[in-house]
């Protein structure tokens, strides 16, 4: 999904995906007012749900649903924290494990296809306190981005690392075991170009064409990789701790 087309998402439009990202902002905001308020996590799921609700109403699509998720999880996991990066991924493992518990199973297309294919998919990787994101994407990113300065292609290692080891389970639903192999096997392809130091483009391009035509998605590799640019953009370097923006400041 980008300016170009809409991928394998023949229901959303770039300007629908825009418009839902910007509600994104009232979210965390709400998120931060249950937890400044010592409130409980059920507090906070319910701030999901109405980040949720918010989505469908005034865009008529939830397909930010799973980064409400995986978001608001890495922020109430900072947050308890106390903004320590070095305790960041501990602390996400433990909120996303008392979620768990506390929060009624939904049977979901990733629900189905963890069933399905004996897989942990997002539920696992957030119990684990999200490795794919702090021990590949976010320091494939950072080594990237201070060797070569260049964001895209910084972005590029961030998402072969992540297409290599994310349970992603709507590639799952859409395609089955296939669908996760080709995203296993697409992402050494482009680790092997960007190590190489060839453009990437005219692969991602044949890929993407490729994709379209056998209704492939990757949406957990998109959340994880949208989670890794939000923490490098609070990551202070010379403090190592995240950094909570003002609440009429808070952005994507």
């Amino acid at each position: 999904m980008d300016r170009h087309d809409n991928g394998s998402h023949p229901d959303l439009t770039y300007a629908r995906m825009r418009a839902s990202v910007h509600l994104l902002p009232a979210y965390y905001a709400d998120l931060l007012a249950q937890l400044r308020a010592g409130r409980p996590l059920r507090s906070c799921v319910e701030a999901g749900r109405r980040a949720e609700a918010r989505m469908v109403a005034r865009v008529d699509t939830n397909c930010h649903r799973g980064y409400i998720f995986l978001s608001g999880l890495a922020l109430v996991g900072a947050y308890r924290a106390q903004c320590d990066i070095r305790r960041l991924s501990g602390a996400v493992a433990d909120a996303a494990r008392e979620f768990f518990r506390i929060v009624p199973a939904e049977d979901s297309h990733g629900s189905q296809a963890r069933r399905a294919f004996a897989v942990g998919g997002i539920r696992r990787e957030a119990e684990a306190g999200l490795p794919a994101v702090f021990d590949a994407a976010w320091p494939r990113y950072t080594s990237s981005l201070r060797q070569a300065g260049d964001r895209r292609r910084a972005a590029y290692h961030a998402m072969a690392a992540l297409m290599q080891r994310v349970e992603d389970t709507t590639a799952l639903h859409r395609c089955g075991c296939a669908g996760l192999n080709r995203l296993r096997t697409d992402g050494e392809a482009l680790q092997t170009l960007l190590d190489r130091g060839n453009d990437p483009r005219a692969f991602l391009t044949q890929s993407n064409d490729a994709y379209r035509q056998l209704g492939l998605t990757m949406g957990g590799v998109a959340d994880c990789l949208a989670l890794t640019f939000a923490l490098e953009t609070c990551f202070v370097e010379d403090t190592s701790e995240l950094s909570f923006p003002r609440k009429e400041s808070i952005t994507v």
